[in-house]
Order: C-alpha cells, then structure tokens, then sequence
C-alpha cells in the first residue's frame, strides 16, 4: 500500500468514497464539494493505494497545536486487512513531521468506531462533541 497526497482530479473518488459513509446528516460538511476542494489545495488530503486503487482516504487538520484527523475512510472492500491501522500510522508520523505532540480523532456514535480508535492507542475523551444534532466521540493520542 502507498500513501500520497490528493491532486484535484482525485476529488471526485474522494467524494464517492465519504458517500459510502451514509451519514443522513444535512450540510455534512465534510462531502460538500468545496471544503474537499479546499482540503486538497492545502495539501491535507491523502489517498492509500493497493495496486492504484483508492483504498482508503484520510486528511487533516491542524488546529493551534493538535493534529485533528477530519476524515479517515476505508473503503469496504478493503475493510480488516489492516488498511486503517497503516493509515493511522501514517497520521502519526504526520503529526510528528508538523512537530506536534496530539493527534486528535472524532467518530461520530452511530459510526461505532470507537473500538477502532481504542484498539490503536486512542483515549476516549470524556466530552462528547456534537454537529448539527448529532453526537459523536472525541479520542486523542499523545505521541
């Protein structure tokens, strides 16, 4: 598996791929078109590829002196081969590359991430966050 940056012409697979998602939230601001667009002329969105296929997405954020991970999908297919846990090491080298300590995460709850995050060495932050009524899991990594 190779990780590279986003082009402009990837965006359209990125957006297929936060689709699979199916969250039924209004204005989901991480599928709109233009904040895509936006993440990857800034160089925050990333693509894991097997044999030139989009795996896995992941881009970034960062925001005073944490790292936050504001998307991360794999795709289906690919599920359980291990493909988020190289894109998560990945997040990490990259926050320690912009020489930051904290990589933060958000799940929303019905996304039932949250064993996921634990498993790789995520805490779970005692607040809950919340987006447009909908609730969701805070996790944090020291590194």
């Amino acid at each position: 598996m190779t990780i590279r940056k986003a082009e402009p012409e990837d965006k359209k697979y990125i957006l297929e791929i936060i689709n699979l998602l199916n969250f039924e939230i209004s204005e989901f601001i991480w599928g709109d078109d233009k904040f895509v667009e936006k993440q990857i002329k800034n160089e925050e969105y990333f693509l894991a590829e097997i044999d030139g296929i989009i795996a896995g997405i992941i881009s970034f954020r960062q925001r005073r002196d944490k790292m936050y991970i504001e998307t991360l999908v794999v795709v289906e297919k690919y599920r359980s081969q291990g493909i988020g846990t190289q894109i998560v090491e990945f997040a990490k080298n990259f926050t320690r590359e912009n020489k930051l300590k904290t990589l933060r995460v958000c799940s929303f709850c019905e996304d039932k991430a949250q064993g996921f995050y634990l498993k790789l060495g995520f805490s779970l932050l005692q607040k809950l966050g919340e987006y447009k009524n909908y609730k969701y899991h805070r996790f944090e990594m020291k590194l």
